[in-house]
């Protein structure tokens, strides 16, 4: 749910809700990651964190290869259905852990049609009836309703460093209000986290100068939590090379830091996805929070969504608050002049 809080002082009241409506996937939330290739590196994302990997490889041998070293490492696959349906043999899929077929990339960017798309889910899901599936559209709202198409829908947006960094979370909450507007408000959709430096991409305008960086810690910190709180109910991260290296050897001082933001979210989306939402007091602007029940505790989730310092809300300013993972002390050892840097999320927990 978004909560469009705009310059003005805003009442956010939060509703009491029911195990019954939480997240669809509140027994396995997706922490999924793209381009595993190579069975070998599945041992490294499961000890990362993550529970999904997605794959671009096609031929069939490849994925069972996959597939299998997933099983072992009780891991779901996200996969390309292509080379399956060409020469479709059931043997072949047998104890395949697939998570959803991944249907296509980009049908908005790449000018797929509706029909096209449609024909390509109906005959996946004629070969495989008991499976789920998925594909990604680059932006929140597409000129070509792809919305009704799928079980799964993914959102893709990557704004470091060209793009204001809560624009991810606004085209989340854009396709989640496409999704209420084709009568499948409840259809999971997963958000796609930049993990990657744009320069390392083909550019669309070669007469203009290249720019990119890897998103720092912080930024990609921010863009999980910032989706989550405006509809996504699942999360990718983009992706598991650089320069056709795996991420832990191309940049391990990047990898080290997800592998924290990874760990902390399959903490954090437990309450999210199984916790019991709580009523919280007015909020000023630029902030998102809401508040959980969980386990017998009692959690905030702050986010600031601007790029400035501002002044934390009064009600927060209390001795029985504790932020967790990126502070972990007394709010009244840490917040001497109350400010909250910019794009930054902060799980308070009150003590008891």
């Amino acid at each position: 749910m978004m909560y469009n809080m705009g310059m003005k002082k805003t009442t956010i009241v939060f509703l009491l809700i029911s195990l019954v409506s939480l997240c669809i996937y509140a027994e396995d939330f997706t922490l999924g990651i793209y381009g595993v290739n190579n069975p070998d590196d599945i041992k490294i994302v499961k000890a990362a964190g993550f529970n999904t990997i997605q794959t671009y490889v096609k031929d069939t041998e490849k994925i069972q290869a996959l597939a299998e070293e997933a099983i072992k490492q009780n891991i779901k696959l996200v996969a390309c259905p292509d080379d399956f349906l060409k020469k479709f043999d059931k043997k072949t899929y047998i104890d395949m852990p697939i998570k959803a077929w991944y249907l296509f990339d980009e049908p908005d960017v790449h000018n797929l049609s509706w029909d096209t798309l449609n024909d390509l889910d109906v005959k996946t899901k004629h070969f495989f009836p008991n499976d789920k599936t998925v594909f990604v559209i680059g932006q929140g709202k597409t000129d070509t309703s792809f919305y009704d198409i799928a079980d799964i829908l993914m959102v893709d947006w990557y704004p470091v460093p060209h793009l204001e960094l809560e624009s991810f979370g606004d085209q989340i909450a854009i396709a989640k209000n496409e999704l209420a507007k084709a009568v499948v408000k409840d259809k999971p959709l997963w958000a796609v986290v930049q993990m990657f430096d744009w320069r390392e991409y083909k550019q669309y305008r070669p007469d203009t100068d290249r720019i990119g960086r890897f998103p720092t810690k912080d930024e990609i910190r921010f863009m999980s939590y910032d989706a989550l709180f405006n509809g996504a109910n699942g999360l990718f991260y983009f992706i598991y090379t650089s320069k056709e290296k795996p991420l832990p050897q191309a940049k391990p001082e990047a990898w080290s830091y997800i592998k924290e933001i990874v760990s902390e979210l399959a903490f954090t989306t437990k309450i999210l996805s199984k916790g019991t939402e709580l009523e919280i007091d007015e909020i000023e602007s630029p902030f998102l929070a809401k508040s959980y029940s969980f386990e017998e505790e009692t959690y905030i989730f702050l986010i600031n969504r601007s790029d400035q310092f501002v002044k934390l809300p009064k009600i927060f300013r209390k001795s029985n608050l504790s932020v967790l993972f990126n502070q972990k002390t007394k709010f009244k050892k840490i917040l001497k002049k109350y400010t909250v840097p910019p794009y930054s999320v902060w799980i308070i927990k009150k003590d008891r």
